[in-house]
């Protein structure tokens, strides 16, 4: 979990200044996390995506393919309070898949008020609630795990965690990434093709 802290100058002079910062501050937490109510708002790649993460209108993770794709997502909740977010993707080729998640916490004067623990991103088939195979669990420690190869079709994440001790609220990542595999059709072209050239130089070589 990455951790973001505020530091504040103890300095006389703007004192009231500060203490109105961090009331506006504080009340932004708040309203941030009264405002969604579980629901999340999200952005993949830096721009807003589809859905808010409920079981009827999932994120929607769009094509993962190549590129990284990152979808970094706010949610709202009670303090100790646990949640459960989907998030719908496609695969357009076979591919060798990987991915990663991580949670991370806003310090206000020594408090997470904005704090996610325990997170689980679950990679399953088909969209949800379809999925009967589970590919991957990722648990919110930022490192990369392969997915191994998936074919060509429709995933979705369930994603869960709990709300920090003090929290109003947390925010969460889930980075993926596919890249193209061949298919066996094409191994067994290349070794066709290899198999010509190979008889073409002994012959010239017999020749």
């Amino acid at each position: 979990m990455e951790l973001i802290e505020l530091i504040f100058c103890n300095s006389p002079g703007d004192l009231k200044m500060k203490n109105n910062f961090k009331l506006k501050l504080l009340a932004a937490a708040v309203l941030m996390a009264s405002g969604v109510a579980h629901a999340g708002s999200a952005f993949l790649n830096g721009s807003p995506t589809g859905g808010n993460g409920s079981e009827a209108n999932p994120y929607n993770f769009g094509v993962v393919g190549a590129s990284v794709s990152a979808l970094f997502v706010n949610i709202g909740g009670p303090a100790n309070g646990f949640f459960e977010e989907y998030a719908n993707f496609t695969i357009p080729t076979l591919s060798s898949t990987s991915g990663s998640s991580n949670a991370y916490a806003l310090n206000f004067m020594g408090i997470n008020v904005l704090d996610i623990q325990n997170l689980v991103v679950e990679v399953w088939d088909n969209t949800h609630p379809g999925g009967s195979t589970l590919y991957a669990t990722l648990v919110g420690d930022n490192l990369t795990h392969a997915f191994g190869n998936l074919a060509a079709g429709q995933y979705h994440l369930d994603i869960s965690g709990q709300f920090g001790p003090n929290a109003f609220g947390g925010q969460y990542s889930v980075a993926m990434q596919a890249l193209p595999v061949p298919e066996p059709e094409t191994y067994a072209m290349l070794l066709a093709g290899l198999g010509l050239v190979g008889f073409s130089a002994r012959r010239r070589k017999i020749a």
